[in-house]
């Protein structure tokens, strides 16, 4: 079903908005803002690794623990919960990165695939983002109260070492969006 609406993308309006405009490099939506442009493409490139680092990371756990996690047990649901909003986010700025990184005034109707995979992406991450806040209210109560029932001190400090890779994600992100805006 998708594959035809994606062949379709020569005749679409998109393509056909893209070829009428003015030749720029970074869509109308802009108005011709580099600093903007260069701040969303940064953004919605390092949001899209981390939060596929999160994914990996939740799906991981879920998986190496499904023999003594219970579905309703607390973790689980807090796993669950994270998973869902990383795939959400993932998802809805992965496909903002694809248009942004794809754009191109010259070549129309690949401008227009990419609009038209982000318009059938946002739904599923919107569904991911509901899924996670209705998974979170239906989970509170019991989370919380199995958080009171025994609280156990958080130490936070020793996974500073694991933001490391994060923040050289968000690094290279602003380098690689910095230099795809100077260079074209």
């Amino acid at each position: 079903m998708i594959l035809p609406m994606l062949a379709d993308a020569a005749n679409s309006l998109v393509a056909q908005a893209v070829q009428a405009g003015p030749p720029s490099p970074m869509p109308r939506a802009f108005n011709n803002d580099t600093t903007l442009f260069v701040f969303n493409l940064f953004v919605m490139t390092a949001t899209t690794f981390l939060g596929a680092m999160m994914m990996g990371k939740q799906a991981r756990r879920i998986w190496i623990q499904r023999r003594y996690d219970h579905p309703k047990d607390p973790v689980t649901i807090y796993r669950m919960i994270l998973l869902l909003a990383a795939t959400g986010i993932t998802l809805r700025c992965g496909a903002g990165a694809m248009v942004l990184w794809g754009w191109n005034p010259d070549d129309p109707v690949t401008t227009a695939r990419v609009v038209m995979a982000q318009r059938w992406l946002d739904p599923i991450a919107v569904a991911c983002g509901m899924g996670w806040m209705a998974l979170a209210i239906l989970g509170e109560p019991g989370v919380e109260h199995q958080l009171r029932k025994a609280p156990l001190p958080v130490d936070m400090w020793s996974r500073w070492p694991a933001l490391v890779r994060a923040l050289a994600v968000v690094i290279l992100s602003f380098t690689a969006a910095l230099a795809a805006v100077c260079l074209r």
